[in-house]
């Protein structure tokens, strides 16, 4: 039986990390890059400066007057939330490169990006260092699912089986012997991601963690709640998340419900934004 790692070698092997990505963490990362430096780099690569004027220019930042240049778009929208586009781009890349014809792309791109926006907003209120890093986690949580459907359709068809008795998380590690946030985890971690886009992967699952780690409560509460928005017939978000759980994140219900709302309202711009 093949490994996470080794469905995440095979990816890898197909789909290299694109070489801006890298360079874009680099300047972040480094206390002499100015605004103008992210931005000449941005501009090397059309696609992904059409996007960020887009982005600029969206309802999710309401800037007050148009924003017609890369430069003060970086300023609008910010360096962590490009390096999030720039990944969000990358992720887009990796999807449409790993699709498969069985399973739902329309579930899997709904249930990524109803991750990412939850993720941004639980973070957020939940006042997480760091938060905006969430909203990339989020979306490429379960990148191991179309990895695992190229690789062994046969063993995906059999993940993908919603039930109300066996959650998606429990078919997986009964069929596969790993949950595909771990496979996704091997994945960034072979792309030489920084860590914090990856280190909490592992515990997406673990309920125990989810009761003694801020950052493990929050991917046990993300997944979930993507999960139920793309199956509502079948699971509600909230019993899927025990009471302590939410009360150790400092949130309440409604906080999960606005949660869902947001990510309702905003998923179709964002999809919009990234497969336009």
């Amino acid at each position: 039986m093949l490994s996470a790692q080794d469905y995440a070698l095979s990816a890898t092997q197909s789909f290299a990390l694109p070489k801006i990505c890298v360079q874009m963490r680099s300047l972040l990362d480094s206390d002499n890059a100015t605004t103008d430096d992210i931005a000449e780099l941005i501009s090397t690569d059309p696609a992904l400066s059409f996007k960020l004027l887009q982005l600029a220019n969206s309802a999710l930042f309401r800037f007050e007057s148009q924003v017609d240049n890369i430069s003060k778009a970086v300023s609008v929208v910010g360096t962590e939330a490009l390096y999030n586009l720039m990944m969000a781009e990358t992720a887009c890349s990796a999807f449409e490169h790993f699709s498969s014809d069985v399973i739902d792309l329309k579930r899997f791109w709904l249930q990524s990006i109803y991750a990412a926006l939850v993720a941004k907003h639980l973070a957020k209120i939940t006042k997480t260092r760091t938060s905006e890093r969430f909203f990339v986690i989020g979306l490429l949580h379960n990148v191991g699912e179309l990895i695992v459907a190229v690789k062994t359709p046969k063993l995906a068809i059999a993940c993908n089986q919603y039930d109300p008795q066996i959650p998606p998380w429990k078919r997986q590690k009964s069929i596969l012997g790993f949950h595909y946030t771990d496979c996704t985890y091997a994945l960034l971690q072979q792309w030489g991601l920084p860590s914090n886009l990856y280190q909490v992967l592992p515990n997406t699952n673990n309920e125990s963690a989810a009761y003694l780690s801020h950052e493990a409560r929050l991917m046990f509460m993300i997944s979930r709640i993507a999960m139920a928005m793309v199956a509502p017939e079948i699971v509600s978000a909230l019993s899927l998340i025990h009471p302590i759980i939410l009360r150790k994140a400092g949130l309440e219900e409604q906080d999960i419900t606005d949660g869902m709302k947001f990510a309702h309202m905003e998923a179709q711009t964002m999809i919009g934004l990234l497969r336009g």
